[in-house]
């Protein structure tokens, strides 16, 4: 029975993408389905859905308000592609939903899930969560839209802008599995390097280039901070990878 892990959040800016790079990391060959307005994921190969190792790119409108404009037949057809590739999945595969995407998607599958099901295909759903209120109360609302169809809900705590609340934590995750991606602080340079390769190009830096472009004591911190980085988002996505390739 192959496998199907969404990964979701209205709200924008929270690390969504990290944690699918992170997950594309601990299953280097599950395709990748990105829902997103914009064509975020280009560190990895384009390909056709279902292509080991690639990202297919399905073009969203940008905002809300822009799909509340085209019409309720409209918004809902704009995903009609997704939810065919979703049926023509044949291996463990990742889905990147963008933000203003996820609850839409979700509710759709409310209905699609058990067609899927019979297929012999299981959905599994990651939220991303931060210390933002409004984070925390859409994770909510999309953990419970899954709660009778997914197979395995886990929740990834980012605390890049802070550490997330406990007791919040603890009343939105309920029965979902959750983890932690402790807060990073990366010098500028550092960032500058992680933005150029992502989380694929980390464990291809070479230092003696690294040290010709800052210095060798700069090019020593660059790559043990970001090799400390890819470590903590492996192990945070860990118990839905193991959750994807399980199936």
């Amino acid at each position: 029975m192959p496998r199907i892990l969404l990964v979701g959040q209205e709200t924008g800016g929270i690390g969504k993408s990290t944690i699918v790079r992170g997950l594309a990391e601990a299953v280097p060959d599950a395709p990748i389905l990105e829902v997103e307005s914009v064509h975020r994921l280009t560190e990895f190969k384009t390909g056709k859905a279902g292509t080991p190792g690639s990202v297919h790119h399905f073009e969203m409108r940008a905002t809300r308000e822009a799909i509340e404009a085209s019409g309720g037949k409209a918004a809902r057809s704009e995903l009609d592609d997704v939810i065919n590739a979703l049926h023509a999945v044949k291996t463990a595969t990742l889905v990147d939903i963008g933000a203003n995407t996820s609850a839409s998607l979700l509710g759709i599958l409310k209905d699609e899930a058990p067609t899927l099901r019979e297929a012999g295909i299981e959905l599994g759903l990651v939220v991303v969560v931060a210390a933002e209120a409004g984070a925390l109360a859409d994770a909510g609302k999309l953990l419970h839209a899954a709660r009778d169809w997914a197979g395995g809900r886990f929740v990834v705590a980012n605390a890049v802008r802070g550490a997330v609340d406990p007791a919040l934590l603890k009343r939105v995750a309920g029965d979902a599995a959750v983890t932690h991606l402790r807060q990073f602080e990366l010098e500028d340079v550092t960032r500058e390097v992680l933005a150029a390769g992502q989380l694929r190009g980390i464990g291809k830096l070479d230092r003696a280039s690294l040290a010709k472009q800052t210095s060798p004591a700069v090019a020593g911190r660059i790559l043990r901070d970001l090799t400390a980085f890819r470590l903590a988002v492996m192990e945070a996505v860990k118990p839905a990878a193991l959750w994807l390739v399980e199936g």
